[in-house]
């Protein structure tokens, strides 16, 4: 089942039964509160037919359990596969090429071993989530078969009853009801949270399966492995790959629009390239908009440099791991931050450029001259920073300086133009005046995120105001950039409940507002 239909088989009758609980909860079964009692009866018996039309939670426990199961054997089997093709990586192979971007045979043994790491992982973090959507659905239908038979007895009372029922047997019967009406309404709700957790969580595991994403026509299946696994070094592999899902997909797209004459120019950059990371930059150079040229000038830049070198100047944020704390993110020992000045829109926005785009973030980290220590260098670029900060604060509109600050127009407008550009989205706000608000907001906060498309997030607290940038979901967990120059990662109940903070010593806590895609 997909997770778009699980969210459609989920849908729950929660509203309509708690509407009919109060309903039932009005109809007056006692002497001093009515003077027709026929009417009482037949206002219950009229509930327990609506009651009756609602359908049990959807759903066979059984049939998810064995789903759960294949998964579990296909982990094993695929386990069992990766030992065997990382034997061969370790034992080497010949620097053949394969390929038409020129990924080496053991680029793609190596790439292979772990995307079948990957996806026997996969494989066995969906068991648990089956299984809690059997349980979650198990349970609901048992509360469901509660609530009919609290039914049945209701009725069976009313229709026991002689012509005019004494109040004790109405009091009953209106008892019934509403246990059956109440047991009804929490096995659908119970149903619609395993529903939403369960599509959540293989949503987020259906985003990782990235090779499919490259769809591009000339790149062999060697290829788009490669590709979609490589990842810059400093962290984990699977939190830090230099192509989103996003990336994949627009690099792929942009691939296939080109002429015949770009293409191959684009081909030969490729299969020049000296590793899948140089690779991988391209591609995302590609899939940020640019065009044959200016990658052709950016190749020339970045042609044999090492995967610790490109990540340096490509890469402003690397994960370390998901745990909590913060980590700074530095050029050279130069932070990304925004100074003393109120640029924080401004700011959380040009690094969120940077992430996206790499021809722009080596601008920034190098001047476009790498190697040169009169640009090259951590003065050169906090200076080139602070220039750039100023530039797109004055571009949406921002209040003078060094108080600073923007309105949520100008923040929309610079996340169109300098983010959204560069990545297809439009922006638009959307409030986040209370809890269930911000509660009702994660999921699409995630999914744009898990794409490759960073959110931009107001938050505010005695301090007054501040903005910044989620640019990180792992599980339960957000990433957050603050333009003070570091990094922290929450959780979705630090979101939720005014607890940001720990992003900023305390300051803002609580999450007023997001930009989310259209």
């Amino acid at each position: 089942m997909t997770t778009g239909r699980l969210r459609e088989k989920f849908t729950d009758n929660q509203d309509g039964l708690n509407k009919l609980h109060k309903r039932v909860q009005a109809i007056q079964v006692d002497p001093d509160s009515f003077d027709d009692p026929m009417r009482a009866r037949n206002d219950l018996a009229d509930a327990i037919t609506e009651a009756r039309e609602f359908s049990a939670p959807y759903g066979s426990p059984d049939h998810i359990d064995g789903v759960a199961g294949r998964y579990r054997q296909a982990a094993a089997i695929v386990d069992r596969a990766q030992g065997d093709v990382k034997k061969v990586a370790k034992e080497g192979l010949p620097a053949v090429w394969v390929g038409t971007a020129g990924a080496k045979a053991s680029e793609v043994v190596g790439a292979a071993s772990y995307s079948a790491d990957q996806m026997a992982q996969k494989f066995e973090e969906a068991v648990p989530v089956l299984r809690a959507l059997s349980e979650g659905i198990r349970e609901a239908q048992s509360k469901h078969d509660f609530g009919v038979s609290a039914l049945n007895a209701a009725a069976s009372i009313l229709n026991n009853g002689g012509l005019l029922m004494p109040a004790d047997e109405l009091r009953r019967a209106k008892t019934a009801v509403l246990d059956g009406v109440s047991y009804m309404s929490e096995a659908a709700g119970r149903a619609k949270a395993a529903g939403v957790e369960a599509q959540k969580a293989l949503t987020k595991l259906a985003s990782e399966a990235r090779a499919r994403k490259v769809t591009a026509d000339g790149l062999t299946d060697a290829d788009r492995l490669v590709l979609a696994d490589a990842a810059a070094p400093g962290g984990p592999a699977d939190l830090n790959e230099i192509l989103t899902a996003n990336e994949l997909k627009r690099s792929s797209e942009f691939m296939d629009k080109m002429n015949a004459h770009d293409k191959a120019e684009f081909d030969r950059l490729l299969s020049a390239a000296k590793s899948p990371q140089e690779r991988a930059y391209l591609m995302k150079a590609l899939a940020a908009g640019h065009d044959v040229r200016e990658i052709d000038r950016f190749a020339q830049q970045i042609h044999g440099r090492s995967p610790q070198w490109l990540s340096d100047r490509l890469t402003p944020v690397v994960i370390q791991s998901t745990e909590s704390g913060t980590n700074y993110v530095n050029y050279q020992g130069a932070k990304w931050d925004q100074g003393p000045d109120g640029t924080c829109v401004a700011s959380s926005t040009v690094n969120a450029r940077a992430m996206i785009d790499p021809l722009y973030a080596l601008r920034l980290t190098t001047g476009g001259r790498p190697g040169d220590p009169a640009y090259d260098n951590p003065t050169a670029f906090a200076d080139r920073l602070k220039q750039e900060q100023n530039r797109v604060h004055a571009e949406g509109g921002g209040d003078p300086l060094p108080d600073g600050g923007m309105n949520p127009y100008g923040q929309q407008h610079v996340n169109d133009v300098e983010v959204g550009g560069h990545t297809g989205a439009n922006y638009a706000e959307r409030k986040l005046d209370n809890t269930a608000e911000r509660q009702a907001s994660l999921a699409e906060i995630e999914r744009n995120v898990d794409d490759g498309v960073p959110v931009p997030v107001d938050v505010k607290g005695y301090s007054g105001k501040h903005a910044m940038m989620i640019v990180g979901h792992e599980g339960d967990r957000l990433q957050v950039y603050n333009p003070w120059g570091t990094t922290t990662w929450i959780s979705e109940d630090d979101f939720v409940n005014n607890r940001m903070g720990y992003t900023t010593n305390g300051h803002y806590p609580t999450a007023y507002s997001v930009y989310l895609p259209k």
